[in-house]
């Protein structure tokens, strides 16, 4: 940028003070080249301003959309963290029990298998996303959840493993 340009900038910015700006306005008078760059430097301040009202509506249209689409991803994300943190937390519980059963050894020194009663006796509820069964003779009944579905704009087609 040089000077004239540096100067054109801060005249029509309103940034001389108006010493430079009389000053700058007596150059003007005398140079037609110095008049042909304001005007130049002007018409692009139109077609932008133009174009920025064009450009607005479109804009603020594209974003909203895709604002809201990355809102539903984190809501999605957030809730599927809470389910793994619930399963975990269940699975914890359930297994805390039988975690104390490392203290029971065989007589020849080996650990002792899980009792029996540590199989699943029955599965009280069963969908897609969730089983309630009871594990044993206990009277507890045990959730898992599972969020198989496929997420909203995801393809049909799974990886089967």
């Amino acid at each position: 940028m040089n000077a004239d340009s540096e100067q054109l900038s801060r005249y029509l910015d309103g940034e001389m003070t108006p010493a430079e700006a009389a000053a700058f306005e007596a150059r003007l008078a005398t140079s037609g080249q110095l008049r042909r760059e304001l005007e130049a430097v002007r018409q692009v301040g139109r077609a932008l301003r133009l174009w920025s009202r064009s450009v607005e509506p479109r804009a603020a249209s594209l974003l909203e959309p895709t604002l809201a689409r990355a809102r539903q991803h984190e809501q999605r994300r957030a809730r599927h963290v809470r389910v793994g943190y619930l399963a975990a937390a269940t699975l914890a519980l359930v297994t805390l029990p039988w975690g104390r059963l490392d203290s029971v050894v065989s007589p020849t020194g080996a650990p002792a298998l899980l009792p029996a009663s540590a199989a699943i006796e029955r599965v009280e509820a069963s969908d897609r996303h969730a089983q309630v069964f009871v594990v044993g003779s206990s009277s507890t009944p045990v959730l898992w959840l599972a969020d198989d579905a496929p997420e909203e704009g995801a393809s049909a087609e799974q990886d089967p493993g």
